[in-house]
C-alpha cells in the first residue's frame, strides 16, 4: 500500500542533494547577487558604446568578460531554481527565488546592450573576433543570424526587464502543481488510499491491482479537473505570448519562431511527426494488446497503459544497488567517463527523496562551474533506475561540453539535447542484456526488453511524441488567431489519443486532461524533441552493438561538441544521418522488433 509522503524536514540528508557546492546558504546566494550587480555595472560602463565600432580585440575582451558574467548569473539562477523545487511550499525558498529572478531580469536588461551592439558590428570585425577567439565563433554566428529578428535596443531591454512577468505562466503552473494541489484520499473496497501528484505519477499509474489503479486514475483526474480552467488560462497565455513575440520579431509563423533556435526547419519538424504517427501507432497498439493479455484484462483502458508488463519479474532496487547497475552500464564509455559520472553519488548531485511539495518526475540542471544537479522521486523500481541513468546522461554531457567549450557555447539545441540521456538508457539495457546472455537468465532478458519499451521508448518516445503532436495542433490554431479554452485543449488531446491508439485502448474520462500534467509545454516545441533525440541514440546503440566499444569514441566527440551545432551536422559527428526518415524508420522498426520479442517470450 502506498504511504503518505513525508515532509521535506523528515527526509534523511543522504537522500538529498548537496547544494553547498553551489552556494553554502541562501545568504551566500544573495551576496553573490549583490556582487553581480556591481560587476554588471562595471561591464556596462566599460563596454557600452564600444562594441559596434570597436576593434576585434575589444570584442574578444568583452566576450570573455561577458562569458564570466553569464557563468555567475546562471549559478545564482540555478540555486534559486533548485531550492524550491524540492518543496514548493517552502516560503523562504520561494521568497529567494522571487528576489533572484526579479534581480536577474534587471541585470539581463542592463546587459542587453552587448548583444545589440554585437549585432551591429560589421561582419568583418566579427569574423576577425571569431578567429582570435574560436571558442565564441558559433555564438557570434548565431548573433548575426538573429540580427534580423532583433527589435530596437529599448524594446529588447524592456522585454528583458519583463522576463519574470513573461515567465509567469510556467511559474504559476509549477507553484499550483507543487504548492497548492492537495488531493483527497480515495477508497477501494472500503480501504482508504492516500493520493498526491507524485504518488499518482510514480506509483498508482503502475499499480498492478486493476481496481486500485483505475480508481486512482479516476480520483486523480476528478481532482485535477478542479484546476481545469486556471491551467487552460495560463497555458493559453503562454502560447499567445509566443505568437505575439513571433509577430514582433518578424517570423512568418509561431512555428518558425520556436524552431529557430533548434536550428530545424518546418519540413523536418512536420516530417518527423507525420511519419511517426503513421508508423509507430500500429506497433504501440500491439504493445497495448500484449499488456492486456499479460494482465488478463477484459478491456484495455488508458489508465492501464503505464502498467509494468510483468510485475512478478520487476524487483525493487535500492539507491545503493542502483550505483552498481550504473557503473556496469557506462563501462563501455571508458574509465575516465565512468569515474566522472560515478562521482555524482559520493558528491551528492542527486536528490532521491520523495516528499510533500516536491516537483514531479525528474530533471538535471547542467553544471556551471559547479556539479550538475539531478532531481528524482526514487521509488525503488526498475523503471526509476532508467530515470536515474537518463538524468546522469544529461550530467555527463554537461560536464563534457563544459570542459571543451566556453559557457556561451556549452549547449546542444533542444532537438538533440535528449540524445545523451536516452543513450544512457540504451547503455543500461545493453549491459543488462549482455548479463542475461552470459548467465542464460531469461527472466533478466524479459525484464530488460520490457523496460526498453516501458521506460526508454514509451516515456521518451511515445508520451512526448503524443504531446508534440498535440502541441502542433494547438499552435496551428494559435497561428490562425484563435484563443483557446479548456475544452479546446481537451478536444485536441483526445483526438490525438484516438488517432494513435485507435480501438486498441478505451480512453477513460480524464484521459483528455493529460495535457495538464506536462510542464514541457512552457518551453515551446520541446516535447517532440525527445523522440527526435531517441532516433540519434538508437542509431548509436545500433553502432555500439555492431562495432563494439570503438563506436563510443565518436559518441564522446558528439557529447563534447557544444555549439549549439545544427542537429543534422551534430549527428554526423557520431556518423549518424538524420537528414531524412531512414534513421527514424529504423528506430520505429527496432521498437517493433522488441515488441515482437516480448510477444514471443510471453506467448
Amino acid at each position: 500500500m502506498a504511504q503518505a509522503l513525508p515532509k521535506r524536514s523528515e527526509v534523511v540528508p543522504e537522500l538529498t542533494w548537496d547544494l553547498t557546492k553551489l552556494f553554502t546558504s541562501d545568504e551566500a546566494c544573495r551576496q553573490a547577487l549583490h556582487d553581480l550587480k556591481e560587476q554588471v555595472k562595471d561591464f556596462r560602463k566599460k563596454y557600452k558604446g564600444e562594441i559596434a565600432e570597436g576593434k576585434a580585440k575589444v570584442i574578444v575582451q568583452a566576450l570573455k568578460a561577458y562569458n564570466d558574467l553569464v557563468i555567475k548569473l546562471t549559478q545564482v539562477g540555478m540555486y534559486a531554481h533548485l531550492r524550491p523545487s524540492t518543496n514548493m511550499a517552502d516560503a523562504d525558498a520561494q521568497r529567494l527565488a522571487g528576489e533572484v529572478f526579479q534581480s536577474l531580469a534587471e541585470l539581463e536588461a542592463n546587459l542587453q546592450f552587448f548583444q545589440d551592439e554585437l549585432a551591429k558590428a560589421s561582419a568583418d570585425k566579427l569574423q576577425k573576433a571569431a578567429k582570435e577567439a574560436p571558442q565564441f565563433a558559433i555564438y557570434l554566428k548565431d548573433i548575426q543570424a538573429w540580427q534580423k529578428h532583433m527589435l530596437s535596443p529599448k524594446t529588447e531591454m524592456a522585454l528583458a526587464k519583463l522576463g519574470p512577468a513573461l515567465g509567469l505562466p510556467e511559474e504559476v503552473y509549477d507553484i499550483s502543481k507543487g504548492g497548492d494541489m492537495r488531493f483527497p484520499d480515495f477508497e477501494v473496497d472500503g480501504q482508504s488510499y492516500p493520493m498526491s501528484y507524485v504518488l499518482y505519477e510514480s506509483h498508482y499509474c503502475e499499480e498492478p491491482n486493476t481496481a486500485i489503479r483505475r480508481a486512482a486514475f479516476q480520483a486523480f483526474s476528478e481532482h485535477l479537473k478542479h484546476y481545469h480552467h486556471i491551467n487552460a488560462t495560463i497555458y493559453n497565455a503562454q502560447v499567445q505570448k509566443e505568437k505575439t513575440l513571433s509577430e514582433l520579431r518578424g517570423f512568418k509563423s509561431v512555428f518558425d519562431y520556436l524552431l529557430f533556435h533548434q536550428k530545424v526547419d518546418r519540413d523536418q519538424y512536420d516530417r518527423h511527426l507525420d511519419f511517426t504517427m503513421e508508423h509507430l501507432a500500429p506497433i504501440m497498439r500491439r504493445w497495448a494488446k500484449l499488456l492486456q493479455k499479460k494482465h488478463g484484462l477484459d478491456e484495455m483502458h488508458y489508465a492501464d497503459l503505464k502498467l509494468v508488463l510483468d510485475p512478478d519479474n520487476s524487483p525493487t532496487i535500492s539507491v545503493e544497488e542502483a550505483q552498481d547497475y550504473i557503473k556496469a552500464a557506462i563501462a563501455p564509455m571508458g574509465k575516465d567517463y565512468q569515474d566522472m559520472v560515478m562521482a555524482g553519488f559520493a558528491e551528492r548531485w542527486v536528490d532521491f527523496a520523495r516528499n510533500e511539495g516536491k516537483s514531479t518526475g525528474g530533471f538535471c540542471y547542467p553544471p556551471v562551474s559547479c556539479p550538475p544537479y539531478i532531481l528524482l522521486n526514487w521509488n525503488d523500481s526498475f523503471s526509476e533506475l532508467y530515470t536515474l541513468a537518463h538524468e546522469l546522461g544529461h550530467a555527463a554531457q554537461g560536464l563534457l561540453t563544459e570542459q571543451h567549450n566556453s559557457m556561451l557555447e556549452a549547449d546542444f539545441t533542444w532537438y538533440d539535447v535528449e540524445s545523451p540521456s536516452t543513450f544512457h538508457e540504451m547503455l543500461l539495457s545493453y549491459s543488462l542484456l549482455q548479463e542475461a546472455e552470459a548467465k542464460g537468465d531469461e527472466a533478466l532478458a524479459k525484464r530488460t526488453y520490457a523496460a526498453m519499451i516501458e521506460n526508454t521508448y514509451y516515456h521518451n518516445f511515445v508520451t512526448h511524441f503524443l504531446e508534440g503532436y498535440y502541441q502542433r495542433e494547438v499552435y496551428r490554431r494559435v497561428d490562425k488567431g484563435e484563443n483557446l479554452q479548456a475544452e479546446d485543449f481537451d478536444q485536441i488531446f483526445r483526438e490525438t489519443l484516438e488517432k494513435f491508439w485507435g480501438d486498441a485502448v478505451i480512453l477513460d474520462e480524464g484521459a483528455e486532461l493529460t495535457w495538464m500534467r506536462q510542464p514541457h509545454y512552457y518551453n515551446g516545441l520541446y516535447s517532440y524533441t525527445y523522440s527526435c533525440s531517441l532516433v540519434i541514440s538508437t542509431e548509436m546503440f545500433r553502432r555500439l552493438r555492431e562495432e563494439g566499444e570503438s563506436a563510443t569514441h565518436d559518441w564522446l566527440k558528439f557529447l563534447a561538441q557544444g555549439g549549439p551545432t545544427a542537429p543534422v551536422d551534430h549527428a554526423k559527428t557520431a556518423k549518424i544521418d538524420i537528414s531524412n526518415t531512414k534513421a527514424l524508420e529504423r528506430t520505429i522498426n527496432f521498437m517493433g522488433e522488441i515488441v515482437g520479442k516480448l510477444e514471443d517470450l510471453y506467448a
